[in-house]
């Protein structure tokens, strides 16, 4: 294997790494932090009440910093893996960057303090734009058309919560969609997917003639 071949191999690899780190971290956090908190109640708290308790805060709070910190990292790691780097995986790294510094600031600021909820606000929204330029971008492909989908998803969790379709008082339930949703497109559906094949955030590297057939 070229040098140079190493190289990309490698980053591939440390992108994917970041990517399931990212997603592990945060939800695991969320996961756990549950658990601490017997008082926790899917049908009545937000996730973010987790954040302001004595024993699942430092876990919620730390796996969504820690998470963002990851995230910021695999969002870079895909633009370094774009075929060309136009406009399109710009905009793209970008919406991700940004969610996932949201996705931290969510952690970094609690319940208590006025940036948490535009930071929550921030990270979903910014989601979903991601899924967006990333499905029209890769719209001819499985997995492209997979990643559109979850825009009307997202949307109607939320429209339908706001419009008081839920049996719940809470956030916690509409909030997690979102959140697996985008775990699935790290680990599946998205351009350099944890359990996927090796292609770039676009299309195939300049002189690979593969194409992305999921």
């Amino acid at each position: 294997m070229a040098a140079a071949d190493t190289v990309d191999a490698d980053r591939v690899a440390a992108t994917r790494f970041l990517g399931a780190a990212a997603t592990l971290l945060a939800l695991g956090g969320i996961a756990v932090a549950v658990l601490l908190d017997p008082t926790f109640s899917w049908t009545s708290d937000a996730l973010s009440d987790l954040g302001v308790r004595g024993r699942s805060a430092p876990v919620f709070n730390g796996g969504l910093v820690l998470g963002g910190v990851a995230g910021v990292g695999y969002a870079l790691g895909l633009w370094r893996s774009s075929a060309g780097r136009g406009a399109v995986a710009a905009v793209r790294t970008a919406v991700l960057v940004l969610a996932m510094v949201a996705m931290a600031g969510v952690g970094g600021f609690d319940l208590t303090e006025p940036l948490h909820g535009p930071a929550a606000i921030g990270f979903y929204a910014l989601v979903t734009v991601a899924f967006a330029v990333d499905g029209l971008a890769r719209r001819g492909t499985a997995t492209g058309r997979v990643a559109l989908a979850f825009v009307p998803v997202h949307v109607a969790v939320w429209a339908t919560f706001a419009a008081g379709w839920w049996p719940v008082s809470g956030l916690a339930l509409p909030e997690l969609p979102g959140a697996l949703m985008l775990a699935a497109w790290v680990w599946v559906f998205g351009p350099l997917p944890v359990l996927g094949p090796t292609f770039d955030s676009i299309g195939p590297r300049s002189g690979d003639t593969r194409t992305d057939e999921h």
